[in-house]
């Protein structure tokens, strides 16, 4: 099977990699078949990630670290979004602060998680949990002034 697995898999894959935020799925464990002469562990990522295939890993290691690393990270992203969505826990500057150095997506999937919540107790979104996009870029309504950079 050729796996033609795009540049942004590969940016997410070195992140889930690099990152020392893995400690979900340590205690049960992640299903990863093991063979010596199987595919590489981004792509058995690829394909276990956009077509929930498993595939036999002759780097079952790696790839265990970066499937806890994602689960580590969602349920981080899920956390930040409800600590924004409460409005007085965690506030967007705070955030920002929080994910700098880390993948824009972050911060992208924290402000859209944190408007469907809010929209879903309070039946809108308010401004601490919206996030705007302006000229393309992501635009935190709450912080002072827009900053691409962010």
């Amino acid at each position: 099977m050729k796996l033609k697995i795009t540049d942004r898999a590969k940016a997410e894959f070195a992140f889930y990699r690099d990152t020392p935020l893995d400690m979900i799925g340590h205690a049960v464990g992640v299903d990863v078949t093991t063979d010596p002469n199987g595919h590489s562990a981004l792509e058995c990522w690829w394909a276990k990630d956009t077509h929930g295939k498993t595939l036999p890993c002759r780097e079952p290691e790696l790839l265990a670290k970066v499937i806890r690393s994602k689960q580590s990270v969602n349920l981080q992203v899920k956390l930040w979004a409800e600590d924004v969505a409460d409005g007085m826990l965690l506030r967007q500057a705070e955030l920002v602060e929080y994910v700098h150095g880390w993948p824009e997506w972050v911060l992208r999937a924290v402000m859209e998680q944190a408007g469907k919540i809010a929209t879903r107790i309070v039946g809108f979104a308010p401004r601490f949990a919206r996030a705007e996009y302006l000229w393309g870029n992501l635009w935190l309504p709450e912080m002072d002034s827009f900053d691409a950079s962010i």
